[in-house]
């Protein structure tokens, strides 16, 4: 069974995130800080945790480095309220797997849960991601229309995805695909299918690729 940790100060949210995750079949604990995230995570082995941006003394992100030292296959999402662009990177740099905004419905928690902790297996044999890519990856136009596609479309194959973007030099594609995989933005699921990662939907959501 998958083990959840939740560290959210709002005692309302962070119960109603824990009902909601234990319906789902997941085993969860909720608790108050990330300093009672650390213990936690001392005490016992989770496969994901799920922190507030802001709490009273340690943040979330400030908490990463010591729940990675404890558990460094530990998938984390960082919860905020103050979401842009600039603060997905950060909270990636300090080793965030992926960012949810609040507020946020039962669904979307599922969903990012589930789409965060399958990123975290493919990325145990692929290495980290590199976070400062993202930016680069935002640089070619090429690249956002191919985000803009897959945030319209959902998951797409390699032939459709080249069809809908417009451009016919599969090498080509293929290289661009590479980047936004390496920056952390895009995916391919089970099937080979493309998808946008969580960062994905987050840049695709808060960040003007016009």
């Amino acid at each position: 069974m998958v083990k959840v940790l939740i560290a959210e100060d709002d005692n309302d949210l962070r119960q109603n995130m824990v009902d909601i995750l234990q319906l789902e079949g997941y085993e969860v604990i909720g608790v108050v800080s990330a300093e009672d995230a650390i213990s936690a995570c001392e005490k016992q082995t989770f496969d994901i945790a799920l922190l507030d941006l802001v709490m009273p003394g340690m943040t979330g992100v400030e908490a990463i480095s010591n729940l990675r030292q404890l558990n460094p296959f530990l998938a984390i999402i960082i919860v905020t309220a103050y979401a842009t662009v600039e603060t997905a990177v950060d909270a990636m740099k300090k080793g965030a797997d992926s960012v949810i905004t609040k507020p946020f419905n039962s669904g979307e928690l599922i969903v990012n849960l589930r789409r965060t902790l399958q990123e975290k297996e493919l990325l145990k044999s692929s290495g980290d991601i590199d976070p400062d890519s993202v930016y680069s990856a935002l640089a070619n136009s090429l690249r956002r229309e191919t985000l803009k596609q897959l945030g319209s479309h959902k998951k797409l194959k390699f032939m459709d995805l080249c069809r809908l973007v417009g451009v016919e030099d599969h090498t080509k594609f293929n290289f661009h695909l590479r980047q936004l995989k390496k920056a952390g933005l895009v995916m391919q699921n089970e099937s080979k299918i493309y998808i946008l990662t969580n960062t994905g939907q987050f840049v695709l959501q808060n960040h003007n690729l016009s």
